[in-house]
């Protein structure tokens, strides 16, 4: 045990030695992480206030989900630092329509751009990151990854929610959409120009055999999380202040025990049985959440479903980058598969939300829980 601690202090004492291979796609990620945990984090709840129902928010984050569906396929060569001036130009646009427009209109321009950034920031992104990952340092990669960015999460939120209580949302979203535009001068300066090509799209879906149905449940827990489970919690939440301090505490869960876990992952290389357990215990809280009434016991079950989905995250990817090689061909399907598995997740959703059959939706993700180890273990025979 202690030397899986050192290993953890290591990061903070000598992050040089940790983030040498991931330091480019780290800033990129810790820039998103302030902008995002800012404002986006805020969104439903805006959207909630302009009159919106809660099916209709989750039918927003449903069309971008379907935007990457529809548009992955015909990108096949992608220009790294291009792509990432691009994909922080649109998330300013983004901020702004919302400061600026009309809702019922910024609602689909939100959308939109938010879908095409899911190919113009996210392939980008994870390539550069996992650029020299290997099957040694798959795991704690992967938390650097997933959970370093709830470190942002514990004070920007709450910080978002003062800004929104105090100035206004216009406030909110104009300041987010300059704080997108600072990241421009990092990547101009440091992220190099290339160009990285792809495989022809059927092809990558051949390549990607075994993690095709894997990424779609992973997709979709993912969505689970960051999207239904926020949706959901405005039923209890009535101020955006409350929002914040939900958010804020969502955040502080997890993040030691994620970034010790996938460590000791990476030097068993045994996924599995880290993924049986915690999956089985991640299905049995989703099935508690709906029983739940009050707010103050919604936060204490939500704070175990948080904590152990924190934990299982890293781990969730590193299986996908344990089986194949991570360039930009695995990068697009995986994302691909992903959008698949939201897009079709959230769209019985936004059907169960309209007829308020919440118990349905939770069942729907606790099922997808509690399949996803035994989907693993038939389908990456080679994963310990």
């Amino acid at each position: 045990m202690k030397k899986y601690l050192l290993a953890i202090r290591n990061i903070f004492v000598s992050p040089e030695l940790y983030f040498s291979r991931v330091k480019s796609g780290f800033s990129l990620l810790i820039f998103y992480s302030i902008c995002a945990n800012f404002s986006s984090s805020l969104i439903p709840f805006y959207f909630k206030e302009q009159g919106l129902s809660l099916a209709s928010i989750i039918l927003m984050y449903m069309l971008f989900a379907t935007i990457g569906v529809l548009f992955i396929p015909f990108f096949k060569i992608f220009s790294v630092r291009t792509s990432f001036i691009a994909s922080f130009l649109i998330f300013s646009s983004a901020l702004a329509s919302l400061a600026f427009l009309p809702s019922s209109i910024s609602f689909y321009v939100y959308a939109v751009l938010l879908g095409f950034n899911l190919i113009l920031f996210w392939l980008p992104l994870n390539y550069l990151f996992f650029l020299k990952s290997s099957k040694e340092t798959n795991g704690i990669d992967s938390s650097l990854y997933m959970v370093a960015p709830g470190l942002i999460a514990m004070v920007l939120p709450l910080f978002g929610a003062a800004v929104a209580n105090y100035f206004g949302y216009v406030w909110l979203f104009g300041l987010a959409a300059l704080l997108y535009l600072f990241p421009i001068l990092f990547v101009y300066k440091k992220i190099p120009k290339e160009k990285v090509c792809t495989l022809p799209f059927w092809e990558g879906v051949r390549n990607f055999k075994g993690l095709k149905t894997i990424s779609m449940f992973e997709g979709a827990l993912q969505y689970f999380s960051g999207i239904v489970l926020v949706v959901y919690a405005l039923l209890f939440l009535k101020t955006n202040l409350e929002v914040g301090y939900y958010l804020s505490y969502l955040g502080l869960l997890g993040f030691a025990i994620g970034m010790l876990l996938s460590r000791y992952s990476d030097k068993t290389h045994k996924r599995k049985s880290y993924i049986f357990v915690l999956f089985a215990m991640m299905s049995l809280s989703i099935f508690i959440l709906p029983s739940v009434k009050e707010s103050t016991h919604w936060f204490i079950a939500i704070g175990l479903f948080s904590t152990i989905y924190t934990i299982s995250s890293p781990l969730r990817l590193a299986v996908s980058l344990d089986v194949r090689a991570a360039d930009m061909t695995f990068w697009k399907m995986r994302e691909f598969f992903l959008n698949l598995g939201r897009a079709v997740t959230l769209l019985l959703t936004v059907i169960l939300f309209t007829y308020q059959q919440y118990f349905m939706v939770f069942a729907l993700f606790g099922v997808i829980a509690l399949a996803y180890p035994f989907l693993v273990s038939y389908k990456l025979k080679e994963i310990n």
